[in-house]
């Protein structure tokens, strides 16, 4: 009997989309297409329209329907149906990898944004329903989360902005616009500043591995260079002519690439006399940092955690904060001698000063500039107290101070 009164209220509203009554609610129900297994299928999804008591019939609760499934996707297909986590993972990556538009560094920093914040929280997103409301609460959700900081939230944005940009393309996302490139960043924490080793650093690591050749050409190249640790693993000996390092590849992990991250980072890198004399003894073919198999590039984090940092530790050297802490320190060190902001980022070999002064700079002494310009203060502040001195001198007494009268005679 219920079963029956339940048919009666059924409602089609059209082919494959019902209004129906299921305990106290008013239901819409209808398909999406998905994959299953590598298999497109129908997948049925439920609406709760209203309360049973509220109406008496399921025509009387289309005009609820209706408004909900306009805003649905004129054409629903099983790429817009999937999940965000879904279409990055197997879409996206596999794309930028394929095209190799990304430097590879770029990749992998976008894999761990995505393995470490993302994945989980969008695996219930559907590409067909993503809106910028759901992308500000998920930048929230993750600033709240994580304690991580402004750079790092719009990071993640801009990451966001890449993927949903190519589900675009590829007419997986259908909505106007991108969702993500309308939302706000949010404040984030406030982070301690990252690490960038000073010359005394640079002099204390290099003693402590004297015993230690190649890690030592290492460091010593990595401090006077500037070379990004990619770089540093794709330089060969060709490369090194002229007193200078010519940058024509790079190395991440395993792929080695005929690119730069940039074209700015194919600008050639003078070579000091000092690198040059430790780098001599290990002169040979192909790469100039190469592993112990097959002549392959040097694998730099196993480098650093089987050799140099304990090596450190045990000469009492507790500095290490990783490998491009060498990179902020040439810059660090160069400002701190007296050199410009855009001779740095020349050396650095990034496309926008900006970039050096933010991220690359520690500002621990105050600029060549500053000191010049409080200098000029100084002197004319100087000038205009010599000249108040002159002046009264010139004066005499009578100059701010009051005069004295000799009391006059009474007549």
């Amino acid at each position: 009997m219920a079963n029956s009164e339940q048919k009666q209220k059924q409602y089609t509203l059209t082919p494959g989309v019902y209004i129906y009554l299921r305990g106290n609610f008013w239901m819409l129900r209808y398909r999406i297409p998905v994959e299953v297994n590598g298999q497109p299928k129908l997948k049925d999804q439920y609406k709760k329209l209203a309360r049973r008591e509220e109406y008496n019939s399921p025509r009387s609760v289309e005009h609820l329907a209706k408004p909900y499934l306009d805003s649905l996707p004129d054409k629903l297909t099983t790429a817009t149906t999937q999940s965000i986590s879904n279409f990055i993972e197997h879409t996206y990556f596999p794309n930028v990898e394929q095209k190799a538009s990304l430097a590879p560094s770029t990749i992998n920093g976008y894999k761990h944004i995505f393995s470490k914040h993302l994945k989980h929280r969008l695996v219930t997103n559907r590409l067909c329903d993503f809106r910028t409301a759901a992308g500000q609460q998920l930048l929230n959700q993750i600033a709240e989360g994580t304690g991580l900081s402004h750079t790092s939230l719009k990071h993640i944005k801009w990451f966001l902005v890449a993927a949903l940009n190519y589900a675009k393309q590829v007419d997986a996302l259908q909505c106007d616009g991108n969702p993500m490139e309308y939302t706000d960043v949010p404040a984030g924490a406030v982070t301690e500043q990252t690490k960038a080793y000073s010359l005394a650093e640079i002099s204390s690591m290099i003693a402590a591995l004297e015993d230690e050749p190649i890690a030592s050409a290492v460091i010593a190249t990595a401090a006077f260079t500037g070379l990004r640790r990619s770089e540093l693993r794709g330089l060969r000996w060709s490369d090194f002519r002229d007193g200078q390092f010519f940058i024509t590849r790079t190395v991440w992990n395993t792929t080695e690439r005929d690119k730069t991250k940039t074209i700015d980072a194919k600008a050639p890198v003078p070579v000091l006399r000092l690198v040059a004399r430790i780098l001599e003894p290990l002169r040979g073919d192909g790469y100039i940092f190469a592993g112990p198999k097959n002549g392959r590039p040097l694998n730099l984090a196993n480098l650093a955690r089987r050799i140099i940092v304990p090596k450190l530790n045990a000469a009492g050297v507790q500095c290490w904060s990783g490998w491009h802490g060498f990179r902020r320190g040439l810059a660090t060190n160069l400002f701190e001698l007296g050199e410009d902001e855009a001779t740095i980022q020349a050396i650095l070999r990034h496309a926008d000063v900006k970039t050096t002064r933010r991220h690359y700079i520690k500002k621990n002494v105050v600029s060549k500039e500053s000191k010049q310009a409080m200098n000029r203060l100084a002197q004319v502040f100087t000038k205009m107290q010599q000249k108040q001195l002159r002046r009264r001198s010139g004066l005499g007494a009578n100059v701010g101070t009051p005069r004295n009268r000799k009391p006059q005679k009474s007549q």
